[in-house]
């Protein structure tokens, strides 16, 4: 089954979401010490460098298609070829 593209660009997001929410949860953290903190800190910009890399693979994937769409020529319609009259005896 494949994905549309909205489910596509939800997925691509959902990185750049889990960053956002991390550095929110870091500032809101009242007692950590500083060790915790820059733990956050670098999950959160872990999340945020997946998400550039989803994001830049959907941008080159779509650039490899239409690449290929304009190269290559268009192709007849798949299927069997018709068959040819039956000519039975009565």
């Amino acid at each position: 089954m494949a994905m549309t593209r909205s489910q596509i660009a939800m997925v691509v997001t959902l990185p750049w979401l889990a960053a956002g929410v991390v550095l929110l949860a870091m500032t809101r953290i009242d007692g950590e010490t500083q060790a915790a903190k820059l733990g956050l800190f670098g999950s959160a910009a872990i999340c945020f460098s997946i998400g550039c890399l989803a994001r830049t693979t959907l941008g080159l994937h779509d650039l490899m298609q239409a690449s290929h769409s304009m190269a290559a020529p268009p192709q007849p319609p798949s299927g069997p070829p018709p068959s040819p009259p039956r000519n039975d005896p009565p």
